[in-house]
Protein backbone atom coordinates (compact mmCIF):
# COMPACT_ATOMS: atom_id res chain seq x y z
CA UNK A 1 0.00 0.00 0.00
CA UNK A 2 1.84 3.10 -1.15
CA UNK A 3 -0.55 6.48 0.99
CA UNK A 4 0.79 10.04 -0.08
CA UNK A 5 -0.52 13.30 1.72
CA UNK A 6 0.24 16.88 0.68
CA UNK A 7 3.47 17.93 -0.03
CA UNK A 8 5.00 18.43 -3.68
CA UNK A 9 7.28 15.86 -3.53
CA UNK A 10 4.83 12.85 -1.66
CA UNK A 11 2.00 14.08 -4.63
CA UNK A 12 4.93 13.20 -7.46
CA UNK A 13 5.63 9.84 -5.32
CA UNK A 14 2.07 9.56 -5.43
CA UNK A 15 1.55 9.59 -9.42
CA UNK A 16 5.12 7.77 -9.59
CA UNK A 17 3.18 4.92 -7.61
CA UNK A 18 0.15 5.28 -10.20
CA UNK A 19 2.78 5.07 -13.10
CA UNK A 20 4.34 1.73 -11.97
CA UNK A 21 0.98 -0.18 -10.96
CA UNK A 22 -0.86 1.11 -13.57
CA UNK A 23 0.67 2.44 -16.27
CA UNK A 24 1.87 5.81 -18.18
CA UNK A 25 -0.33 9.21 -16.22
CA UNK A 26 -0.27 12.44 -15.56
CA UNK A 27 -1.86 14.62 -12.32
CA UNK A 28 -2.38 18.18 -11.09
CA UNK A 29 -3.48 18.73 -7.53
CA UNK A 30 -6.82 20.66 -7.03
CA UNK A 31 -6.47 22.86 -4.24
CA UNK A 32 -4.46 22.38 -0.96
CA UNK A 33 -6.31 19.06 0.20
CA UNK A 34 -4.61 16.40 -1.30
CA UNK A 35 -4.31 12.99 -0.44
CA UNK A 36 -3.93 9.79 -2.40
CA UNK A 37 -3.06 5.61 -1.65
CA UNK A 38 -2.51 2.76 -3.95
CA UNK A 39 -2.96 -0.62 -3.47
CA UNK A 40 -2.38 -3.93 -6.18
CA UNK A 41 -4.74 -6.25 -5.24
CA UNK A 42 -6.08 -9.56 -6.78
CA UNK A 43 -2.50 -11.66 -7.47
CA UNK A 44 -0.78 -11.83 -10.60
CA UNK A 45 -3.79 -13.24 -12.42
CA UNK A 46 -5.50 -10.00 -11.93
CA UNK A 47 -4.03 -6.28 -12.69
CA UNK A 48 -5.95 -4.57 -10.50
CA UNK A 49 -5.92 -2.07 -7.99
CA UNK A 50 -7.29 -0.37 -5.08
CA UNK A 51 -7.12 3.48 -5.07
CA UNK A 52 -8.12 6.37 -2.65
CA UNK A 53 -7.63 10.03 -3.81
CA UNK A 54 -9.01 13.30 -2.96
CA UNK A 55 -7.89 16.50 -4.33
CA UNK A 56 -6.42 15.96 -8.05
CA UNK A 57 -6.54 15.37 -11.65
CA UNK A 58 -5.47 12.07 -12.95
CA UNK A 59 -5.23 11.83 -16.93
CA UNK A 60 -3.90 10.67 -19.93
CA UNK A 61 -3.10 13.12 -22.97
CA UNK A 62 -1.44 11.95 -26.21
CA UNK A 63 1.95 12.05 -24.51
CA UNK A 64 1.63 9.43 -21.88
CA UNK A 65 -0.33 7.25 -24.69
CA UNK A 66 2.75 7.22 -26.95
CA UNK A 67 4.45 5.31 -24.30
CA UNK A 68 2.27 2.75 -23.93
CA UNK A 69 2.79 -0.75 -25.17
CA UNK A 70 -0.49 -2.46 -26.12
CA UNK A 71 -3.29 -0.10 -25.53
CA UNK A 72 -5.70 -1.96 -22.96
CA UNK A 73 -8.99 -0.72 -20.92
CA UNK A 74 -9.72 -0.11 -17.31
CA UNK A 75 -12.83 -0.83 -15.97
CA UNK A 76 -13.40 1.25 -12.76
CA UNK A 77 -15.48 0.93 -10.31
CA UNK A 78 -16.40 3.29 -8.13
CA UNK A 79 -16.48 1.96 -4.16
CA UNK A 80 -16.69 5.31 -2.18
CA UNK A 81 -17.45 8.99 -2.37
CA UNK A 82 -17.88 10.73 -5.86
CA UNK A 83 -15.26 11.45 -9.23
CA UNK A 84 -15.80 12.79 -12.58
CA UNK A 85 -14.71 10.88 -15.79
CA UNK A 86 -14.31 12.46 -19.49
CA UNK A 87 -13.79 10.70 -22.63
CA UNK A 88 -14.71 10.91 -25.75
CA UNK A 89 -17.10 14.14 -25.48
CA UNK A 90 -18.64 11.98 -22.70
CA UNK A 91 -18.44 13.28 -19.11
CA UNK A 92 -20.23 11.22 -16.32
CA UNK A 93 -20.47 11.81 -12.17
CA UNK A 94 -19.37 8.54 -10.45
CA UNK A 95 -20.90 7.50 -7.52
CA UNK A 96 -20.88 4.73 -5.15
CA UNK A 97 -22.12 1.45 -6.95
CA UNK A 98 -21.29 3.34 -11.07
CA UNK A 99 -18.83 1.38 -13.18
CA UNK A 100 -17.11 2.87 -16.11
CA UNK A 101 -15.46 1.38 -19.14
CA UNK A 102 -12.46 3.35 -20.08
CA UNK A 103 -9.91 2.87 -23.28
CA UNK A 104 -6.48 4.12 -22.35
CA UNK A 105 -5.84 4.37 -26.04
CA UNK A 106 -7.70 7.78 -25.97
CA UNK A 107 -7.48 10.75 -23.85
CA UNK A 108 -9.16 10.92 -20.88
CA UNK A 109 -9.60 12.28 -17.50
CA UNK A 110 -11.01 11.71 -13.82
CA UNK A 111 -10.92 14.26 -10.94
CA UNK A 112 -11.10 13.96 -7.82
CA UNK A 113 -12.36 16.82 -5.66
CA UNK A 114 -13.24 14.88 -2.47
CA UNK A 115 -12.59 11.73 -1.03
CA UNK A 116 -13.35 8.59 -3.40
CA UNK A 117 -12.49 5.20 -3.56
CA UNK A 118 -12.42 2.93 -6.62
CA UNK A 119 -11.56 -0.34 -7.68
CA UNK A 120 -9.40 -0.51 -11.18
CA UNK A 121 -9.39 -3.34 -13.24
CA UNK A 122 -7.26 -3.32 -17.04
CA UNK A 123 -8.96 -5.53 -19.56
CA UNK A 124 -6.88 -6.45 -22.10
CA UNK A 125 -7.66 -5.31 -25.52
CA UNK A 126 -7.88 -8.74 -27.18
CA UNK A 127 -10.66 -9.69 -24.65
CA UNK A 128 -12.36 -6.62 -25.64
CA UNK A 129 -12.15 -7.06 -29.22
CA UNK A 130 -13.35 -10.87 -28.83
CA UNK A 131 -16.17 -10.02 -26.72
CA UNK A 132 -17.60 -6.28 -27.57
CA UNK A 133 -17.96 -4.52 -31.23
CA UNK A 134 -15.24 -1.56 -30.74
CA UNK A 135 -17.31 1.15 -32.70
CA UNK A 136 -20.09 0.74 -30.72
CA UNK A 137 -18.76 1.09 -27.20
CA UNK A 138 -19.90 3.71 -25.41
CA UNK A 139 -16.77 5.10 -23.30
CA UNK A 140 -17.09 7.96 -20.54
CA UNK A 141 -20.24 7.14 -19.99
CA UNK A 142 -21.24 4.87 -16.79
CA UNK A 143 -23.13 1.65 -15.48
CA UNK A 144 -25.52 3.37 -12.98
CA UNK A 145 -25.42 1.60 -9.69
CA UNK A 146 -29.11 0.66 -9.44
CA UNK A 147 -28.94 -1.70 -12.46
CA UNK A 148 -28.59 -5.21 -12.36
CA UNK A 149 -25.56 -5.15 -14.50
CA UNK A 150 -23.54 -2.93 -12.20
CA UNK A 151 -24.49 -5.10 -9.08
CA UNK A 152 -23.65 -8.70 -10.70
CA UNK A 153 -20.05 -7.25 -12.14
CA UNK A 154 -18.97 -5.04 -8.89
CA UNK A 155 -19.43 -8.05 -6.89
CA UNK A 156 -17.67 -10.02 -9.00
CA UNK A 157 -15.21 -7.87 -8.60
CA UNK A 158 -14.68 -6.85 -4.97
CA UNK A 159 -14.95 -10.70 -4.29
CA UNK A 160 -11.68 -11.33 -7.11
CA UNK A 161 -10.07 -8.17 -4.95
CA UNK A 162 -10.20 -10.17 -1.58
CA UNK A 163 -7.97 -12.93 -2.87
CA UNK A 164 -3.99 -12.21 -3.28
CA UNK A 165 -3.38 -15.45 -4.87
CA UNK A 166 -5.30 -15.62 -7.71
CA UNK A 167 -3.62 -17.57 -10.72
CA UNK A 168 -3.17 -16.57 -14.78
CA UNK A 169 -6.38 -19.36 -15.45
CA UNK A 170 -8.76 -18.29 -12.78
CA UNK A 171 -7.79 -14.81 -13.73
CA UNK A 172 -8.59 -15.14 -17.36
CA UNK A 173 -12.21 -16.69 -16.16
CA UNK A 174 -12.72 -13.40 -14.56
CA UNK A 175 -11.80 -10.75 -17.43
CA UNK A 176 -14.04 -13.41 -19.72
CA UNK A 177 -16.93 -13.24 -17.00
CA UNK A 178 -16.53 -9.86 -16.56
CA UNK A 179 -16.36 -8.53 -20.03
CA UNK A 180 -19.54 -10.55 -21.10
CA UNK A 181 -21.50 -9.30 -17.81
CA UNK A 182 -20.96 -5.48 -18.80
CA UNK A 183 -21.07 -6.19 -22.53
CA UNK A 184 -25.34 -4.99 -22.86
CA UNK A 185 -24.85 -2.07 -20.53
CA UNK A 186 -21.72 -0.56 -22.59
CA UNK A 187 -23.47 -1.17 -26.19
CA UNK A 188 -26.52 0.43 -25.24
CA UNK A 189 -25.45 3.17 -23.13
CA UNK A 190 -27.76 2.85 -20.22
CA UNK A 191 -27.06 5.87 -18.30
CA UNK A 192 -30.29 6.31 -15.47
CA UNK A 193 -33.77 7.85 -16.53
CA UNK A 194 -33.69 10.61 -16.68
CA UNK A 195 -34.64 12.03 -20.66
CA UNK A 196 -31.80 13.86 -21.78
CA UNK A 197 -29.80 10.24 -21.12
CA UNK A 198 -32.47 9.05 -23.72
CA UNK A 199 -31.42 12.07 -26.21
CA UNK A 200 -27.96 11.41 -25.73
CA UNK A 201 -28.05 8.08 -26.17
CA UNK A 202 -30.13 8.28 -29.39
CA UNK A 203 -28.06 10.80 -30.68
CA UNK A 204 -25.29 9.03 -30.77
CA UNK A 205 -26.24 5.67 -31.70
CA UNK A 206 -27.86 7.45 -34.95
CA UNK A 207 -24.34 9.60 -35.21
CA UNK A 208 -21.94 6.41 -34.87
CA UNK A 209 -24.86 4.56 -37.26
CA UNK A 210 -24.28 7.61 -40.25
CA UNK A 211 -20.81 8.38 -39.32
CA UNK A 212 -19.99 8.35 -43.15
CA UNK A 213 -21.95 10.95 -43.45
CA UNK A 214 -20.41 14.17 -44.52
CA UNK A 215 -23.22 16.35 -43.67
CA UNK A 216 -24.11 14.73 -40.47
CA UNK A 217 -25.41 18.03 -38.69
CA UNK A 218 -28.00 18.96 -35.64
CA UNK A 219 -30.76 19.35 -37.98
CA UNK A 220 -30.35 15.84 -39.06
CA UNK A 221 -29.64 14.33 -35.96
CA UNK A 222 -32.60 16.20 -34.38
CA UNK A 223 -35.01 15.19 -37.18
CA UNK A 224 -33.68 11.77 -36.73
CA UNK A 225 -34.36 11.12 -33.09
CA UNK A 226 -37.37 13.53 -32.78
CA UNK A 227 -36.38 16.32 -30.95
CA UNK A 228 -35.81 19.83 -31.10
CA UNK A 229 -32.34 21.14 -32.33
CA UNK A 230 -32.25 23.42 -29.33
CA UNK A 231 -32.84 20.54 -27.47
CA UNK A 232 -29.93 18.28 -28.57
CA UNK A 233 -27.41 21.65 -28.44
CA UNK A 234 -28.57 21.47 -24.33
CA UNK A 235 -27.91 17.80 -24.00
CA UNK A 236 -24.39 17.91 -25.22
CA UNK A 237 -23.72 21.20 -23.33
CA UNK A 238 -24.92 19.33 -20.28
CA UNK A 239 -22.02 17.22 -21.04
CA UNK A 240 -19.30 19.71 -21.86
CA UNK A 241 -19.28 19.22 -25.35
CA UNK A 242 -21.07 20.39 -28.26
CA UNK A 243 -22.67 18.12 -31.31
CA UNK A 244 -19.90 18.50 -33.90
CA UNK A 245 -17.12 18.11 -31.48
CA UNK A 246 -18.82 14.35 -30.45
CA UNK A 247 -19.08 13.91 -34.27
CA UNK A 248 -15.47 14.57 -34.82
CA UNK A 249 -14.47 12.70 -31.76
CA UNK A 250 -16.49 9.62 -32.93
CA UNK A 251 -15.09 9.77 -36.10
CA UNK A 252 -11.62 10.26 -35.24
CA UNK A 253 -12.26 6.84 -33.07
CA UNK A 254 -13.57 4.96 -35.11
CA UNK A 255 -11.43 5.46 -38.06
CA UNK A 256 -8.00 4.72 -35.69
CA UNK A 257 -10.20 1.43 -34.44
CA UNK A 258 -10.27 0.44 -38.47
CA UNK A 259 -6.65 1.34 -39.00
CA UNK A 260 -5.75 -1.03 -35.97
CA UNK A 261 -8.28 -3.76 -36.70
CA UNK A 262 -6.76 -3.70 -40.25
CA UNK A 263 -3.41 -3.74 -39.13
CA UNK A 264 -2.33 -1.14 -40.82
CA UNK A 265 -3.23 -2.51 -43.71
CA UNK A 266 -5.37 0.08 -45.37
CA UNK A 267 -5.79 3.21 -47.81
CA UNK A 268 -6.15 6.06 -45.29
CA UNK A 269 -7.43 8.40 -47.94
CA UNK A 270 -10.40 5.57 -48.19
CA UNK A 271 -10.28 5.40 -44.26
CA UNK A 272 -10.99 9.35 -43.54
CA UNK A 273 -13.54 9.19 -46.37
CA UNK A 274 -15.29 6.19 -44.84
CA UNK A 275 -15.40 7.69 -41.66
CA UNK A 276 -17.34 11.27 -42.53
CA UNK A 277 -13.78 13.45 -43.61
CA UNK A 278 -13.94 15.11 -46.97
CA UNK A 279 -10.60 16.73 -46.56
CA UNK A 280 -7.28 15.25 -46.18
CA UNK A 281 -4.96 17.59 -44.66
CA UNK A 282 -8.02 18.00 -42.26
CA UNK A 283 -8.07 14.57 -41.16
CA UNK A 284 -4.34 14.73 -40.70
CA UNK A 285 -4.18 17.44 -38.58
CA UNK A 286 -7.03 16.54 -36.33
CA UNK A 287 -5.81 12.62 -36.21
CA UNK A 288 -2.26 14.02 -35.05
CA UNK A 289 -3.83 16.61 -32.84
CA UNK A 290 -5.62 13.93 -30.81
CA UNK A 291 -3.31 10.67 -31.14
CA UNK A 292 -0.09 12.39 -31.07
CA UNK A 293 0.83 10.95 -34.37
CA UNK A 294 -0.47 11.45 -37.77
CA UNK A 295 -2.05 9.20 -39.35
CA UNK A 296 0.97 7.66 -41.86
CA UNK A 297 2.60 7.32 -38.65
CA UNK A 298 -0.67 5.25 -36.92
CA UNK A 299 -0.86 3.08 -39.76
CA UNK A 300 2.51 1.87 -39.52
CA UNK A 301 2.45 1.34 -35.37
CA UNK A 302 -0.27 -0.78 -36.11
CA UNK A 303 1.29 -2.58 -38.87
Amino acid sequence: MLPCSNSGAQFESWISNINAICGPFAADPMGDEFSGVIEKVGGSGLNMSKVSIQGANLFRTAKEIRKCGVPDFFCVFQTEGESFVEQAGNRSSMETGDIVLMDSALPFRFSYPREARQISLILPRDIIERVLSLSRIELGVKIPANSHIASFASSLVTEASLHQNLDLDEGAAILDSLATLIKPSVLKSVSGSDPRDRVFRDASEFVKANIGHQGLNADMVANAIGVSVRSLYRVFSARSTTLSEFVKAQRLEMCAEYIRAHRGKTNLTEASYRFGFCSSSYFSTAFKRRFGHTPSEFKKLCA
